[in-house]
């Protein structure tokens, strides 16, 4: 058991799911070191990944814990996204949102995880694909050079990181002290969605905060041409960048992923 406990939501549209087919066997047999907490609607589903390791697959039923929470919850939908806005979303991407999913994890993820030996919680998203082997070592080492922070958030200008290339971090990697009072500051100051809510955290100096520089730890948004030169994302740009968590967007995710699939699934078998 390593010191990060890893959370992911599968939840709502069945697109989700079909992305968590590939994305978290790729974490699974690539981050050896790690444990996997997946707060999913369909427990029967995800259980199959169990056969990665019935010590570091764990199987939690967000459904009981949104009863168990049922005024947090409350709080946090009538905070969220409206219906027209989830709407705009769903035509976007392809597929149908519900924003409570994700801006739920991170108290819930606190809550679970409170008694349990982990120093630290990182929540990853589903629609990714991880590759290039054991990227977890590398973050419990970056934990060890700067154990005072509460929060570790991942800079995202790097001119490959296509769609954004801006100074504020993204927040797919999402790593929190457990303990520490990120989980509480992010339900007070909940401001509508998750990422606004946890940069609210760094803007208004709420947490002690980090920023990693490590593209590898959250590559964000490959696969769209560079802003700079206009060149396109290949198997060779891409390796220069393992271990990475690369984090997909569009209505292609699923091509996408079994693009990576494609360059990176034989290596990542063999780290099974």
């Amino acid at each position: 058991m390593g010191e990060i406990a890893t959370v992911v939501s599968v939840m709502g549209d069945d697109a989700y799911h079909e992305m968590a087919s590939i994305s978290l066997p790729s974490f699974l047999k690539n981050n050896v070191s790690a444990d996997l907490f997946i707060f999913t609607d369909d427990v029967g589903k995800m259980s199959k990944l169990r056969s990665f390791g019935l010590d570091r697959v764990h199987v939690i039923d967000m459904l009981e814990r949104f009863r168990e929470n049922k005024d947090m919850i409350e709080d946090l939908t009538r905070k969220g996204l409206s219906e027209e806005e989830m709407r705009k979303h769903a035509e976007f991407y392809g597929h149908f949102y519900r924003q409570i999913f994700i801006s739920s994890l991170i108290p819930i993820a606190e809550d679970y995880l409170k008694d349990k030996k982990y120093s630290h919680i990182l929540k990853i998203d589903v629609d990714s694909y991880f590759a290039g082997g054991d990227m977890m070592l590398m973050v419990e080492e970056e934990i060890k050079k700067t154990p005072e922070a509460d929060l570790y958030l991942i800079q995202r200008t790097n001119e490959w990181m296509c769609r954004y290339g801006k100074k504020t971090p993204g927040t797919g990697f999402t790593l929190w002290r457990k303990g520490s009072h990120f989980a509480s500051s992010y339900v007070e100051q909940f401001a509508g969605g998750f990422q606004v809510s946890v940069l609210r955290q760094r803007e208004n100096k709420l947490v002690c905060f980090i920023i990693l520089d490590r593209p590898g730890y959250h590559f964000v948004y490959p696969f769209e041409k560079a802003r700079q030169t206009n060149r396109e994302f290949t198997r060779e740009i891409a390796s220069g960048f393992l271990p990475a968590y690369f984090h997909l967007f569009g209505k292609t995710i699923l091509d996408k992923m079994k693009k990576l699939e494609e360059w990176f699934g034989d290596k990542t078998d063999k780290t099974a």
